[in-house]
């Protein structure tokens, strides 16, 4: 009998700051949070061992934060263990989430044990000011040191870049598109950006809309700008060879994510961690946000899992 593909998510709540644009809820990545927290996920993971015989792992994502300063042994050794817990197909495809500048031998070290096989970086722009108005972690020419880290390599590289950043123009954007293929993209993700509501960004546009607007450096591009940027950055990435096989979404021939495909295709996805969500069977289920909660019982899903839904029609 067939089986049914599956996909995986490794949900790792860390970040070094919090974006401005940002609402997820995201911890500070000390050294001992980060380890209580691997242990727990590893111990919900393997509570599951054995239960899904009928799928087949097709790939898998780990992220949510930013996966990449946790990419330790400990980490290593839990992407390792996986396909042991869980049936995985042969070219299963593992997709860790980094920081540009948060890379380092450990990383790449982490990366080959638990057979990961895509980078994703979150790059989001090459200018100093864009970066700087969404208050982001590191300058991106951090970037540069990632780059010499993954020098040599075989992971497959993708890269997010954000339309619509504060003060952005298509000349800015072009060359963070630029600096990504320069960097060795196969694969870029481009999203044009919307500040969540309540996020820092979104109370200042709305205390200081007419003041900002008069500041190139500070303005929000509107609806239909945000729209004329992500059409420009299409035409120059189609230009040179990339496709967009997903809305916002481009590759060149080969390099496409095999998970963003099935993603899209609706494919079942069971997901591990603080806040998780998975859908399966027609049931979508909520893991618990309260981080004392998911330590203490991981090992335990039916008492992390605080609230489901049925997806059937």
């Amino acid at each position: 009998m067939k089986k049914k593909p599956l996909l995986l998510y490794l949900d790792i709540p860390f970040c070094p700051v919090h974006c401005r644009h940002c609402l997820k809820p995201a911890l500070p990545p000390l050294l001992e949070k980060r380890r209580a927290y691997l242990q727990a996920l590893r111990r919900e993971a393997e509570s599951s061992a054995g239960s899904m015989e009928d799928y087949e792992v097709q790939a898998v994502w780990v992220g949510g934060g930013i996966a990449g300063h946790m990419a330790d042994e400990e980490l290593g050794e839990l992407l390792r263990q996986l396909p042991r817990w869980f049936p995985f197909a042969e070219e299963a495809e593992i997709t860790l989430k980094v920081h540009p500048g948060m890379v380092g031998a450990e990383t790449r070290k982490a990366c080959h044990l638990g057979g990961v096989t895509r980078i994703s970086v979150e790059y989001v722009t090459k200018s100093p000011f864009e970066s700087e108005a969404l208050e982001r972690f590191l300058n991106p020419a951090a970037m540069d040191v990632t780059k010499m880290v993954l020098n040599g390599s075989p992971f497959a590289q993708s890269f997010d870049v954000v339309a619509g950043l504060p003060g952005q123009t298509k000349v800015s954007l072009t060359e963070s598109l630029q600096a990504v293929l320069a960097y060795g993209a196969g694969h870029i993700s481009l999203y044009p950006l919307r500040p969540e509501k309540e996020s820092a960004l979104w109370r200042e546009w709305r205390e200081k809309e007419e003041e900002l607007q008069k500041n190139p450096r500070r303005r929000l591009a509107e609806a239909a700008e945000r729209t004329e940027l992500v059409k420009a950055g299409g035409c120059f990435l189609q230009e040179r060879g990339l496709r967009e096989y997903l809305p916002g979404h481009w590759a060149l021939s080969g390099k496409e994510c095999r998970y963003f495909q099935l993603e899209r295709a609706g494919t079942e996805c069971l997901a591990f961690g603080l806040g998780a969500v998975s859908c399966l069977e027609g049931v979508r289920s909520w893991n618990t946000t309260d981080l004392a909660v998911y330590l203490r019982h991981s090992a335990e899903p039916g008492r992390i899992i605080c609230r489901t839904q049925r997806t059937d029609p």
